[in-house]
């Protein structure tokens, strides 16, 4: 068993009805461990907004990494806003190519190869765009429309993190899974919890000395 280090994290948010906050927490152990973009939703806690979360204290094995926390922070929101402006100007883009399937001319004049590549290139960039925001809007606990005016690193709490370990006989490989027992009412939802600690660990194996490491107990 370990304790984990994370950081809340409050969103100043604005959209038409208003603004508003959202809270949501990160990672601040393997902030800096992981550079690539979609790898970093993995590091974003926005169940624990919810949870009542033990105030314990340890021996701070683990340095505080505040500019790595803002790093993440910073790429999400810069994306998200590029996203947001793209999105807008690929909507009226698409209308103009897509045929109304109505009327008689779609049906008579078939569309061109060339319009039908540039159709498919925005609809795959359109749903690109959209799964980022999406998956930016779960992780923040914000909405899809909402546009993040600004983000405060608030305080350091320690989520209670269980590791197992599997060890295949016959091939000697070793798994680890990992469970987060903070806000968790069972194993099933302990495990849910540690999914994304556990999939970081299968994507950088590195990963999981480090974490041993951290607020033994």
């Amino acid at each position: 068993m370990v304790y984990r280090p994370f950081r809340q994290i409050t969103l100043e948010l604005d959209n038409l009805s208003g603004s508003k906050k959202a809270v949501s927490y990160i990672d601040e152990q393997l902030a800096s461990r992981i550079s690539d973009s979609d790898h970093r939703f993995l590091l974003w806690r926005p169940r624990l907004a919810d949870a009542k979360i033990k105030d314990e204290e340890f021996g701070t094995r683990v340095e505080e990494d505040v500019d790595s926390v803002k790093e993440v922070i910073d790429d999400l929101i810069l994306q998200r806003w590029n996203g947001q402006e793209l999105d807008e100007e690929l909507r009226p883009k698409l209308r103009s190519l897509q045929a109304d399937p109505l009327t008689s001319i779609a049906f008579i004049i078939p569309r061109s190869p060339h319009g039908l590549k540039r159709e498919e290139t925005i609809l795959a960039d359109r749903k690109e765009i959209h799964s980022f925001i999406l998956a930016s809007s779960l992780v923040t606990n914000s909405s899809p429309k909402d546009v993040m005016l600004s983000a405060q690193i608030g305080e350091r709490v320690l989520v209670r993190t269980i590791i197992a370990v599997y060890q295949n006989l016959s091939s000697s490989e070793v798994r680890h899974l990992c469970l987060e027992t903070t806000g968790s009412s069972s194993l099933q939802d302990a495990s849910k919890a540690g999914g994304a600690l556990t999939r970081i660990c299968e994507l950088y194996p590195n990963c999981i000395e480090l974490i041993t490491q951290s607020y033994l107990v």
